[in-house]
């Protein structure tokens, strides 16, 4: 598996927004793709509409050049424990007195700040690393911010009514291959990109997404992901997400 690498983010001018304000919380969220990234890039400069106080900052940590398309799991842990200074280059376990030095983030403190890992259940092969990946996130306080099957339920979450959806349809998360459910779409795409492309319009599953399109329902994909699994193992094996409960303790 090749190593992937955070660059250091640009810092978000917040000063702009809200005035100088003494800092709460910092998250720093590592995505798997450009979706996620998107959307939790609008969440951040959306604060004031999503009722996220200002001494609470967000931080979307992007990928060096050349690796935008790394997004195994375990790729984002190594990359989340190299920025916190917590491995070297190699891998190699750094002692405690040594995390500051290397830590990539400015003045982050593992006791106030979350660091997040933000992924799907349906990553191919991923049940082998499962273990390990929340091994050292429980042992190094790294925030798991999995959905299962995938990103895609949490967007479907922000539309009326997901009880119309059988769940183990959602959860199998099937390809539309004999055009037999959704005969206007692809026999390549999958049940939840259909579903969530036909409330917003031009989504397309791996790229960025318009913000604004969720930006107003918020607060129901909240609600409406209280009626799945939110707790970030047994997502694991059943369907749901924790990405409400991420938007709710950036707001408490």
């Amino acid at each position: 598996m090749k190593k992937l690498n955070l660059r250091v983010p640009k810092p978000y001018e917040y000063r702009a927004q809200s005035g100088s304000v003494p800092l709460r919380r910092k998250y720093y969220c590592i995505c798997e793709g450009p979706t996620e990234e998107s959307y939790f890039r609008g969440v951040r400069n959306n604060r004031a509409e999503l009722n996220i106080k200002n001494d609470v900052h967000i931080e979307i940590i992007p990928k060096e050049e050349g690796q935008e398309s790394y997004s195994h799991p375990m790729q984002l842990v190594n990359a989340c424990l190299s920025a916190m200074g917590r491995i070297d280059k190699d891998g190699n376990a750094l002692l405690q007195e040594e995390w500051e030095k290397n830590c990539k983030w400015d003045d982050f403190d593992s006791e106030r700040d979350a660091a997040c890992i933000i992924f799907d259940r349906d990553y191919k092969n991923l049940e082998q690393y499962l273990d390990e990946i929340f091994r050292l996130c429980q042992k190094n306080h790294i925030r798991i911010v999995m959905s299962n099957p995938n990103f895609e339920l949490w967007l479907l979450m922000h539309f009326p009514d997901i009880s119309q959806y059988k769940q183990d349809d959602l959860l199998e998360n099937k390809k539309n291959r004999k055009k037999e459910r959704f005969p206007d779409a692809s026999v390549h795409k999958k049940c939840l990109e259909i579903l969530v492309a036909k409330h917003a319009q031009g989504y397309k599953k791996g790229r960025g997404l318009s913000f604004e399109r969720f930006l107003p329902h918020i607060d129901l994909a909240v609600q409406q992901a209280k009626l799945f699994c939110e707790d970030e193992r047994k997502i694991c094996d059943y369907l749901g997400t924790a990405a409400g409960k991420l938007i709710q303790d950036m707001r408490s």
